[in-house]
């Protein structure tokens, strides 16, 4: 009998080990199962004041940007031209000039810092058959400013080159062809042989080809006086480019 009891005790103890150790699991499972939403719930409301903080940035941004862009640009001409600055431009009319001098009007390029749509009064004359070219004003949409400038070529060698004409070939030719007619027209003249030797005839004909002769002469005269007097002209087309050099500082206010 105490064996038996003594086995009964070992299997009650046992059973309440295991009650014990069940018990135990079941606990565990349930504090875990209400932790787990806690952790959720908290990185949810850390997501959403990240979100809800960069959204309002953005609100911010975009309200700086819409300021700047209704802001108007203007143009305040405040800069200064130093002596020596170059600029691109190109020539809007043709050019004939003679020593008289011509007008040149020159459009600066854009993007060089000007005021859009500047342009450049200037007058050329020609000299040593080029163009010498020099502005006094520069014209914006807005003002005139007196300057000192000078237009030079692509390569930036003073005075623009063009087609050089001083219409003196045509005057020398004019007065040799009038010196032959001359000649030919004596030469058909009848001369009649006399004791002092041969004289012209007062004949009609003989009358008219001396008329045409002295007509000659003074033709001749009138042509080289002309060649001495004549003014030489250099052509330039329009749209040809060139460079716009300062000769002195410019302060635009």
């Amino acid at each position: 009998m105490k064996i038996l009891a003594i086995i009964l005790i070992v299997l009650g103890f046992s059973d309440l080990k295991a009650q014990d150790f069940r018990i135990t699991r079941l606990e565990k499972k349930k504090v875990e199962a209400k932790s787990q939403p806690s952790k959720q719930t908290s990185g949810r409301k850390e997501d959403e004041e990240l979100l809800s903080k960069i959204f309002e940035n953005n609100q911010r941004i975009n309200e700086l940007l819409e300021k700047r862009t209704n802001i108007p640009v203007i143009w305040e001409q405040g800069s200064t031209i130093l002596t020596g600055a170059v600029f691109r431009g190109t020539l809007l009319n043709s050019i004939n000039s003679t020593n008289l001098g011509s007008p040149v009007l020159v459009k600066a390029h854009e993007g060089q810092g000007l005021a859009p749509k500047t342009k450049f009064s200037c007058q050329g004359v020609t000299q040593n058959k080029r163009v010498f070219t020099l502005c006094n004003k520069m014209i914006t949409p807005e003002k005139e400013t007196i300057i000192q400038a000078q237009i030079l070529n692509r390569d930036g060698t003073s005075g623009l080159i063009g087609i050089y004409d001083d219409a003196k070939e045509d005057l020398i030719a004019g007065a040799v062809i009038s010196d032959f007619a001359q000649g030919m027209l004596s030469a058909a003249q009848t001369r009649i042989a006399g004791p002092f030797g041969s004289i012209r005839d007062d004949s009609v004909k003989n009358q008219v080809l001396q008329g045409l002769v002295e007509s000659g002469r003074t033709t001749s005269d009138i042509l080289l006086e002309d060649m001495k007097t004549k003014e030489p002209i250099v052509t330039i087309e329009a749209e040809e480019e060139v460079l716009i050099y300062f000769m002195e500082a410019v302060h635009e206010n």
